[in-house]
């Protein structure tokens, strides 16, 4: 019935109004800013072609170097092009809002989705009140570490699936808290792991606890984090300073 005239957030690809629905809820709307598709093609396409001048000089002049330039930049740019479908992003919230509930944590409240009134430029999800932690005081702040630890030990270690842009401008101090004490949002990037990957994490914290550096080199190994050739000579003392 009502929508603001003006956006009570934004960011590069879209903006969010706050609007109430006919029957009644208070939602946030977000959306998609004009040619923003195109406009992110064509960076990507300029980009793409630099990658692949760069990675000739590499693979010419520095053999030793192993990174793939043009594939880490078609990997960011897939991310890129499904942060742009907002139907991907509903479920991805749709689907963490009920994986945290199966696995029963508490305090970290994810909004529901409107899916039926969202397109792939247009997200309409539960209305949050609070305040964003990027705006709160670090003495405030440090009251929610535990409750964040869980979530986001649970998402990467249990299940599976994980938000994978939680920078504080996405975790809000909720000012109901019947429902939890904060709340995620934006969920256009998210992640998931096989349990073979979570298995070797979990293994990787083990050997870090214990300063079992040799079993971490052989933990990264396995998550492809070090090449399988990797000195260990030399990997091992540099993790037992650093760490």
């Amino acid at each position: 019935t009502e929508i603001s005239e003006e956006p009570v957030a934004a960011a590069s690809l879209a903006q969010v109004y706050k609007a109430k629905l006919l029957t009644g809820e208070t939602v946030a709307v977000k959306v998609q800013r004009p040619d923003v598709l195109s406009i992110v093609s064509k960076d990507l396409y300029v980009l793409r072609r630099a990658a692949e001048v760069y990675q000739g000089l590499v693979d010419r002049f520095a053999p030793q170097q192993r990174t793939n330039y043009v594939a880490l930049l078609n990997e960011w740019a897939v991310g890129f092009y499904t942060e742009l479908d907002f139907m991907n992003e509903a479920t991805n919230q749709r689907t963490l809002r009920t994986l945290l509930a199966e696995n029963n944590v508490t305090g970290v409240y994810i909004p529901e989705v409107y899916e039926e009134l969202s397109t792939r430029r247009i997200l309409v999800t539960e209305w949050i009140d609070g305040i964003k932690l990027s705006e709160c005081e670090p003495d405030e702040i440090r009251e929610y570490i535990k409750v964040g630890q869980e979530c986001f030990l649970t998402q990467l270690l249990q299940v599976g699936f994980f938000h994978s842009d939680p920078h504080p401008g996405n975790i809000i101090r909720m000012a109901d808290k019947t429902k939890g004490e904060i709340a995620l949002i934006d969920f256009g990037l998210v992640a998931r792991l096989q349990q073979t990957d979570m298995d070797q994490i979990v293994s990787a914290i083990i050997h870090l606890a214990n300063k079992d550096y040799a079993s971490l080199v052989d933990d990264f190994i396995q998550l492809n984090i070090l090449p399988a050739d990797s000195d260990r000579a030399k990997v091992i003392p540099l993790m037992d300073k650093a760490l």
